[in-house]
């Protein structure tokens, strides 16, 4: 016997800086459900919330954002859907099977270039407004921590192995990162290996136990959301090839965001078994929701493959 569960607002926002793009926010707003409810395409899409007022805030200036929705907006400039896609969490060519809504800047800034963008350092402060209740939020962009190197490194049959690279860890304790990781080039079928960068399991990590310290460390490769066999007969799965050229996204992170993100992943690595321990995922959002408000501060690595 399970509890009936409370129905919540569930918030998963992102805003994220490099230095040199202009990434504009996202937030996605939904609805919680009982663990045993039978959900389908249709149900999923009543699950989203509409017509919130959500507004941004940094250096005491409000920025709304605007909701949009995937079947309104067929002339996406192909820039937009990468980030749209790789924010989802879906492949590009996943975007079209579903009515995605959420809120970002408005469409006519986007296509002016003048909108609101992440920038590493600062502060941004999120408020939602959504049938009748007030939510609120803030999360930092970190300052950049770049890899001191990378590179590829054999663990299987001479061309299979991990990603590596090189951390020198600040000498402050409270740095949390987040790594991602996409192979470029086509497949088999002449399709893009990966659409977008993607997190392993256990990509998120903080500094509690190596403060202050150099070290090499490596990652396997990350696979999108229920994907779990190889279409391409020359892939196995987890390990990149010597031939890949892989191109990786590294991420300076809070401790609240970090914290959200392991307890995450340690639940979606459980796949959902029942014989895992059960655990409550933290959020950073109040006023009575769920989910996660995120900065981060992104650099980016290539490791080029050997052809």
């Amino acid at each position: 016997e399970v509890p009936d569960s409370e129905v919540l607002l569930v918030v998963e926002g992102r805003i994220e800086g490099d230095g040199v793009s202009k990434t504009p926010p996202f937030v996605l707003l939904s609805r919680s459900s009982g663990y045993f409810e039978i959900t389908s395409i249709a149900d999923l899409e009543n699950l989203q919330v509409h017509n919130a007022v959500i507004t941004v805030r940094v250096d005491n200036i409000d920025y709304p954002l605007q909701e949009l929705c995937i079947s309104e907006l067929p002339y996406l400039p192909d820039s937009l859907q990468l980030l749209v896609a790789g924010f989802l969490g879906i492949g590009i060519e996943d975007l079209a099977t579903f009515n995605y809504c959420f809120y970002t800047v408005p469409i006519a800034d986007l296509l002016s270039g003048n909108y609101l963008y992440g920038i590493p350092g600062k502060t941004y402060y999120l408020t939602i407004e959504s049938e009748g209740a007030t939510y609120t939020s803030k999360t930092t962009i970190p300052n950049l921590i770049p890899l001191g190197s990378v590179w590829f490194e054999a663990a299987k049959d001479d061309t299979l192995g991990f990603a590596w690279a090189h951390l020198e860890d600040p000498d402050a304790s409270g740095d949390a990162y987040r790594w991602y990781a996409r192979r470029l080039g086509m497949d088999f079928q002449g399709n893009p290996k990966d659409d977008g960068y993607l997190p392993p399991a256990g990509s998120a990590f903080e500094d509690e136990f190596f403060n202050g310290k150099s070290f090499d460390f490596a990652y396997d490769r990350g696979h999108l959301p229920g994907v779990h066999e190889e279409e391409d007969p020359s892939e196995v799965t987890h390990y990149f090839k010597s031939t890949d050229t892989i191109a990786i996204k590294f991420c300076t992170i809070d401790l609240e965001v970090y914290r959200f993100l392991r307890i995450y992943e340690i639940e979606v690595n459980s796949a959902g078994s029942p014989f895992a321990s059960p655990s409550t995922i933290p959020t950073n959002i109040e006023g009575g929701a769920l989910g996660l408000w995120a900065g981060y501060g992104v650099t980016y690595d290539t490791i080029v493959g050997v052809k």
